[in-house]
């Protein structure tokens, strides 16, 4: 038997997003322990990968939940089914679901609303449509709505902060790939702690296979020369969210010439870094785009098969 925490690193779930299947499909239904925590057994862990595999290939939730329970759900034996099915551009909440924001519950310093906001969402797509879809959108809404006072700064941090827990939780969540997986170092330069779209980047790269090594925020060169030296990726990924960042991204990129490993830029000012980088020379330098999907694709593509 498996505990919910195991379980979620088994299907690839966060332990929300479980929960909320459970609640609203009925997908699976765990036993309990004697201290009333969720237990599930091998049966409960297929059906679940099951539906993920589904969900993750474009299907709503509900049809998902309904063909892994009733074991109708072999992708391989359903083409037609899946072809019928696009993917979702857009996770929405569940009918009948209260409408308030992310912006509006920053703004009411309520963190049960964001939590409720980000199950919701969180339940009714793959962790790509989601972010791609609604968080990154909102998490723009939001720096909008604090930079013209409509939300504080005790709201923003607590939005933020709730964000980040589950998309650390997503992260862990993932295959920690090893052995012959092309091998990224993320993280932010110096001076930049706008760490959100990065670490939503680090999970969707993991989620294509890709072995991944987060190392945070606000990384100061010769910590990224050290690691560098020390794992010896095929590719550092940075992101350059603001205008500030964008000269302590070169130097990183300055500081990487002469190593084997690509250098891979997203963030609002990614095109910056990559023309200045090509002005000085740099060949070993590509932009990653806005969409985390198709950037983890992308790479995943560039760096040869896992």
């Amino acid at each position: 038997m498996y505990t919910i925490k195991r379980a979620s690193e088994m299907v690839g779930v966060p332990v929300a997003t479980l929960r909320a299947w459970e609640r609203r499909y009925r997908v699976v239904n765990p036993g309990r322990s004697e201290s009333g925590y969720r237990l599930y057994g091998a049966g409960d862990i297929a059906v679940l990968r099951r539906m993920q595999a589904l969900v993750a290939s474009g299907w709503s939730p509900k049809e998902a939940a309904a063909a892994a329970a009733s074991g109708e759900s072999n992708l391989e034996t359903e083409p037609d089914v899946q072809r019928d099915k696009p993917p979702r551009s857009k996770s929405a909440p569940r009918a009948g679901a209260e409408t308030v924001d992310l912006v509006a519950a920053a703004a009411g310093l309520d963190p049960a609303a964001v939590t409720r906001l980000l199950d919701e969402h969180f339940a009714t797509g793959s962790f790509e449509q989601v972010v791609d879809g609604w968080l990154l959108p909102e998490l723009e809404r939001l720096g909008r709505a604090w930079a013209e006072g409509g939300v504080s700064v005790a709201g923003e941090h607590l939005t933020a902060s709730a964000v980040q827990r589950r998309l650390s939780a997503a992260f862990d969540a993932a295959a920690l790939n090893s052995g012959r997986s092309p091998l990224l170092l993320t993280g932010l330069p110096a001076g930049c702690r706008h760490e959100l779209g990065i670490l939503a980047f680090a999970t969707a790269a993991r989620r294509q296979g890709l072995a991944v090594i987060h190392l945070g925020a606000d990384l100061p060169l010769p910590d990224w020369l050290t690691a560098a030296q020390r794992h010896r990726p095929d590719a550092v990924v940075l992101a350059v969210p603001t205008p500030s960042d964008v000269a302590p991204a070169l130097e990183i990129v300055e500081g990487m010439a002469g190593r084997r490993a690509l250098v891979a830029i997203g963030g609002r000012h990614q095109d910056a870094v990559v023309k200045a980088a090509s002005r000085l020379g740099s060949r070993s330098v590509v932009a990653l785009g806005h969409d985390i999907a198709r950037a983890a694709s992308l790479l995943r593509d560039r760096l040869g098969p896992l």
